[in-house]
């Protein structure tokens, strides 16, 4: 028997091994406390500038705005300037079971700025829970507000899709999830129309938004007070749906004229729609296509290995030089159709469709205000998509803008991003919930990950199960 001890001795060691090289380090989360942020600039895009101005933080609430003070503590950035914590307002949070990627990323969307974000369609149950942990100060990382699964009709595109198939059941399934929490409701491509009208009352009377994708048995003609995703519905106002599968086709994008264009405005205005692009994923696409033209992002490094492979089960990507030179074509389309719309006076919002291959979290959404720039050509009403126009969306008074109070997550940087996006990345200190971050923690803490997500034991134990699970998210064959 002492041959069996042994072996059974013997795979503890090596499950206490593996154990210990997979799950990666828990980071402390800072105590709230009193912060007075003097002498900067404060930057409401859209909405206002105050130069030389003291930010009062107390409770991770902001509870004054005023002029600098004789009395004011010394400057915590000095000559900075202060805008609200950036918002992605169009995420998806790993599972559970791809072991320490969901605390990955939530340090990813610290280490870039990111404050709040919103997961519009959860890849497992659990994430409600990983909000919870976020959204209470046990873990690090941003605020998140959340619409539970991704509400769906038959043929599903997504197999962890809730299936709607009647207005009964769609209401009792909305009323159910509203009870439990959610910040909003999200519906696909397949969902009929009398079940969408169900989801669509129960968002009315319980004051949750509708999101997602414009339904093709909708059309956009059929929603309204809705947040179109990835300009779905819209080139469909004037051409059949789609094949099965698909949400936008490229060629449909393309086929659209003018007065399509004008249509969608109007219908639009008329139904209170506003979009949430997502360009920077279309574009992003293209890594997979050619590495070499279109290298991975310089974030991409903080991500394990596995994820390269994974992407590609995911969802698909353009395939032969005739392909690509369609994706580009359509998305410079898009940046036309994007820059009407947001010239239209229509909220344009910034998301990103993090989890879809090679939209790294964090980065992302700032190269998804650089395409936003390219499509609207006004700086400050760019930067207004992933604060004010996204926190009026998402949580009105709460975030997306520094006042008086909502909640205290305020990035100070040295150049102004108004100026030049490219004062974001270099941000100098991020409070968040009142929880202040200087720049060196969050380095240092992303320098521990590396070390973590890039060693032999994490990278042999997990790359072939999260190959598994990958399976389990396979979308019907689209490459959008």
């Amino acid at each position: 028997m002492k041959w069996l001890a042994g072996v059974v001795g013997g795979l503890f060691v090596l499950f206490g091994v593996v154990w210990y090289g997979t799950v990666p380090e828990d980071f402390p989360v800072p105590e709230r406390q009193d912060i007075t942020i003097s002498g900067v600039t404060v930057i409401n895009p859209g909405v206002e500038r105050l130069l030389d101005q003291t930010i009062v933080v107390r409770g991770g609430l902001i509870t004054a705005i005023r002029p600098r003070g004789a009395d004011d503590p010394a400057p915590l950035c000095e000559d900075c300037f202060a805008l609200p914590g950036l918002i992605d307002a169009h995420v998806h949070t790993p599972p559970r079971a791809v072991i320490g990627n969901q605390r990955l990323f939530a340090l990813l969307y610290l280490a870039h700025g990111v404050t709040s974000v919103r997961d519009v369609g959860q890849s497992e149950p659990g994430i409600a829970e990983f909000a919870r942990g976020l959204n209470e100060g046990e873990i690090v990382g941003p605020h998140m507000y959340r619409c539970g699964p991704v509400l769906e009709g038959t043929p599903p595109a997504w197999p962890v899709a809730t299936i709607v198939e009647t207005a009964e059941e769609a209401r009792a399934i909305a009323m159910q999830l509203v009870d439990e929490g959610v910040d909003c409701l999200k519906i696909y491509n397949e969902v009929k129309l009398d079940a969408y009208e169900a989801i669509a009352a129960v968002g009315q009377e319980r004051g949750v938004p509708v999101i997602g994708h414009v339904p093709h048995a909708v059309g956009l003609r059929g929603v309204s007070n809705f947040e179109s995703q990835h300009l779905t519905g819209v080139p469909y106002v004037a051409l059949p749906r789609p094949p099965m599968g698909w949400d936008v086709r490229d060629v449909d994008i393309l086929a659209m004229s003018e007065d399509d264009i004008e249509e969608v405005l109007q219908i639009a205005e008329a139904r209170n729609i506003s979009f949430t692009p997502a360009l920077a994923n279309f574009a992003l696409r293209l890594t997979d296509s050619d590495r070499e033209r279109f290298p991975p992002t310089p974030a991409a490094a903080h991500l394990p290995d596995f994820w390269s492979d994974s992407w590609q089960l995911v969802a698909g990507h353009p395939t032969g030089d005739e392909a690509i030179a369609t994706k580009l074509a359509s998305v410079e389309r898009m940046y036309d159709i994007v820059g009407r719309i947001h010239g239209a006076g229509l909220d344009v919002l910034a998301g990103t469709d993090t989890l879809m291959p090679w939209v790294v979290p964090g980065e992302s959404l700032l190269l998804e205000l650089d395409e936003l720039e390219k499509a609207m050509g006004d700086r400050e009403a760019v930067l207004a998509t992933a604060t004010t126009v996204n926190g009026r969306h998402i949580a009105p008074g709460e975030v997306g803008v520094i006042a008086v109070g909502a909640r205290a997550d305020i990035l100070l940087l040295a150049g102004d991003p108004v100026v030049s996006l490219s004062a974001l990345p270099d941000w100098k200190v991020l409070v968040a919930d009142g929880r202040l971050y200087p720049r060196e923690t969050i380095d240092e803490w992303l320098d521990v990950y590396d070390a973590h997500f890039h060693g032999i034991i994490y990278d042999t134990a997990i790359s072939g199960l999260v190959s598994l699970i990958a399976g389990q998210f396979t979308k019907a064959p689209n490459e959008e």
